[in-house]
C-alpha cells in the first residue's frame, strides 16, 4: 500500500481552500441562513427527481400498459417531500437541530450508564462521568442554542482552509527557494 503525500503547489488547491473559508465564515456568521438555503436547495432537487420520475413512469406506461407504479409513487413522494422542505425550511432546521442535539444527549447517557458500572476509587471514574454530563448539558444547549452546530462546522471549515493555505504559501516558497 503506497500512501501519497498531498503537494499543496497545484492552484485548484489553493481555490479550493478560499471557498471553504468563505462557506465557513457564512456559515459561522449566518448558520441559520445556510441551513434554510440548503433546505431550499434541497427541497427543489428532491422535487425535480420526483418530477423526472413521475414523467418517466408516465412514458413508460404510456408505451407498456404492464409497467409498475412503483416509480410514479415514489416520485410523487419525492415531490411532496421537497414541498414540505421548501415551504417548512425553518421547521426542517429545527428537526436537524433536535437530532444532532438527541444524538449528543444520547451518547452522554450511554456514557454515563457505562461511567455507573466503573468502581468509583478509580480515576476514570470522575474523568467519565465529567465527560458524561458535558456531554449531556452540551447536547441540552444545542438544542436550546439555535445553529450552533452549524457554526461548529463553519469554524471547522475555516481552520482547515487556512492550515491549507498556509501549507500552500510555504510550499511555493519552498519551491521557489528549491526546498522539496
Amino acid at each position: 500500500m503506497k500512501i501519497n503525500v498531498k503537494k499543496y503547489s497545484n492552484l485548484f488547491g489553493l481555490l479550493s481552500s478560499i471557498l471553504f473559508l468563505i462557506l465557513g465564515a457564512v456559515m459561522y456568521t449566518n448558520p441559520k441562513e445556510v441551513v434554510i438555503v440548503t433546505t431550499y436547495v434541497f427541497g427543489g432537487l428532491l422535487a425535480i427527481v420526483g418530477l423526472f420520475k413521475c414523467i418517466k413512469n408516465y412514458l413508460d406506461v404510456k408505451k407498456d400498459n404492464y409497467t409498475s407504479s412503483t416509480e410514479m409513487v415514489v416520485g410523487l413522494v419525492l415531490v411532496i417531500l421537497g414541498i414540505i422542505c421548501i415551504f417548512l425550511a425553518g421547521v426542517v432546521e429545527a428537526f436537524i437541530r433536535l437530532i444532532i442535539g438527541g444524538w449528543i444527549i444520547y451518547s452522554g447517557i450511554i456514557r454515563l450508564i457505562n461511567t455507573f458500572n466503573l468502581d468509583r476509587r478509580y480515576s476514570k471514574f470522575w474523568v467519565s462521568l465529567i465527560v458524561a454530563l458535558l456531554l449531556i448539558a452540551s447536547g441540552l444547549y444545542t438544542i436550546l442554542k439555535s445553529n450552533l452546530a452549524f457554526q461548529a462546522i463553519g469554524i471547522v471549515l475555516m481552520i482547515y482552509a487556512v492550515l491549507e493555505i498556509i501549507g500552500y504559501i510555504f510550499s511555493r516558497k519552498d519551491h521557489k527557494t528549491g526546498n522539496n
